[in-house]
């Protein structure tokens, strides 16, 4: 009796050691075989033409800076937030990476043209080697070389500024010295792509927007006096004479909501006559708003007439490259009058 009963015990104990033995073997299996490197390519497309397949590595390099973050669902519960890697290109040809199968991924990416004749480079933030600063500075050195290749690392070091407006342009004044602003005149771009899965040979397609808008600011019928334009934060001058400005573009000062929402930026456009007829009679002053849209190009023309019914405002819209024109008309004899006309 007691020799079956431990006969018994002895091949159920068994039996129980083999079915631990087969569990740990198949957890093996499932994390060699969700967990295998997988290099996958990336593709950049949207509001600008990119074709990498026409040139080879050698000649791929440009003028244009691409910052790239890569993160993953580290715990494999599909929230990209985990920082997986990172990396500045001037090679679009160059960006490769290799993937962890069975997880997903969010890239995100910033393109910046002609950035090495417009971003400062050089020492920023007491970091210990040069590199661009804003928008391509890391967690942490705040400078960051071109390196045409990822990072793949564990220490959560990203590129922090690439959905931020700042940027750190060079100063015509003083080159070893840089200006931060958000309102750069830089072409700027910004996309991301999220929930990738990885396959052999993949391509990763990122669809950048461009997040800029655009001004221009004209003059008219200057007489017996000045004219003061005040956009803050864009565009302030005076002048005594006709100008006519130049088509200028500002990046958004948070490209990531311009990406995702395309919010428009509301500024306070001011005008101010001073006559130089004696004393303060016939200065003049008006404020109006004006709405600037992601690729819209504004102009706004100021007219001074002698004539109250060529007074008007008139605001148009139109995509970059045609013709959008705000007038305001101001009456140099001591009236004015602003009419506003939208035109979506």
């Amino acid at each position: 009796m007691h020799l079956i009963m431990y006969k018994r015990i002895r091949k159920e104990l068994l039996l129980f050691l083999l079915l631990i033995m087969f569990g740990t073997s198949c957890s093996e299996m499932r994390e060699n075989t969700t967990e295998k490197e997988v290099t996958v390519t990336l593709k950049l497309s949207g509001d600008f033409n990119v074709d990498v397949t026409q040139d080879p590595l050698t000649k791929a390099s440009s003028n244009d800076a691409y910052g790239i973050n890569v993160y993953y669902d580290k715990q494999g519960d599909g929230k990209t937030d985990d920082v997986y890697a990172y990396g500045l290109f001037d090679n679009i040809a160059a960006m490769t990476i290799t993937l962890l199968s069975g997880h997903k991924y969010k890239f995100t990416c910033a393109l910046v043209k002609d950035a090495k004749n417009t971003l400062f480079y050089g020492q920023a933030f007491g970091s210990s080697y040069s590199g661009y600063a804003y928008p391509f500075q890391t967690t942490s050195s705040g400078s960051t070389p071109i390196g045409n290749r990822f990072i793949i690392n564990e220490s959560n070091i990203y590129l922090s500024g690439l959905g931020s407006g700042e940027v750190h342009l060079k100063s015509i004044s003083s080159p070893s010295s840089s200006n931060a602003t958000s309102y750069a005149s830089v072409n700027r771009f910004y996309g991301e792509t999220d929930q990738y899965e990885p396959v052999p040979n993949g391509t990763v397609d990122i669809f950048l927007k461009r997040v800029v808008f655009g001004a221009r600011f004209i003059v008219t019928g200057v007489q017996n006096g000045s004219v003061t334009i005040s956009c803050s934060p864009i565009f302030n001058k005076t002048v005594t004479s006709d100008y006519y400005g130049p088509e200028t573009i500002y990046s958004f000062n948070n490209p990531y909501d311009c990406w995702k929402n395309e919010t428009p930026l509301s500024f306070n456009v001011k005008v101010d006559y001073t006559s130089n007829r004696g004393g303060t009679l016939w200065n003049l002053s008006k404020t109006q708003s004006v709405t600037f849209r992601r690729n819209i190009m504004t102009t706004i023309t100021i007219n001074l007439t002698h004539d109250l019914s060529d007074a008007s405002f008139v605001f148009s819209e139109e995509p970059f490259g045609d013709e959008n024109i705000i007038t305001i008309g101001i009456n140099t004899d001591g009236l004015i009058d602003i009419i506003v006309n939208p035109n979506d």
